[in-house]
């Protein structure tokens, strides 16, 4: 059935070829795919802003690390802060490569294991150096030695 068009005499076309018609549907197919990925782009994108937002607010004292999924080998990975101590220097060297004081970093779970271990130790030398007391929480005991047996 032909329709008219507004303001106008002449019906409409009414029927495409066949051939037109399955061109127009395969380009609409690849654009509604284009447009699903770069809107999976966008998505992945805001989650990552508001995963790198909050991390101000999830690294304090009693959160060091954060899980951030896994790779395609199905290993973990970790956003991990470098905290060194005024005397631990800048940057922290692994395999040649800096990671640097402040600075928040991607490791998978070995290399955490690595930097974290790096960074204790260097927060150890600080208090070492520095002469803080070990035991200052530990309760105090008064030892005393004698010859009077165990009463």
């Amino acid at each position: 059935m032909a329709t008219r068009l507004p303001g106008s005499d002449k019906p409409e076309k009414e029927e495409q070829s066949d051939d037109s018609l399955k061109q127009r549907i395969a380009e609409l197919e690849a654009e509604l795919a284009a447009s699903k990925t770069s809107e999976q782009k966008a998505i992945e994108l805001a989650a990552h802003n508001a995963a790198a937002a909050q991390s101000v607010l999830l690294f304090n004292s009693t959160t060091t690390e954060i899980h951030m999924g896994k790779t395609e080998d199905g290993k973990d990975l970790w956003k991990y802060k470098i905290d060194l101590p005024p005397s631990g220097g800048t940057d922290i060297k692994v395999n040649m490569v800096p990671y640097y004081h402040g600075e928040t970093y991607t490791f998978e779970t070995d290399l955490l294991r690595t930097i974290k271990e790096i960074v204790q130790r260097s927060w150890g030398h600080e208090a070492s150096i520095q002469g803080s007391n070990e035991n200052f929480y530990r309760k105090e005991m008064n030892r005393t030695i004698s010859g009077r047996g165990g009463r």
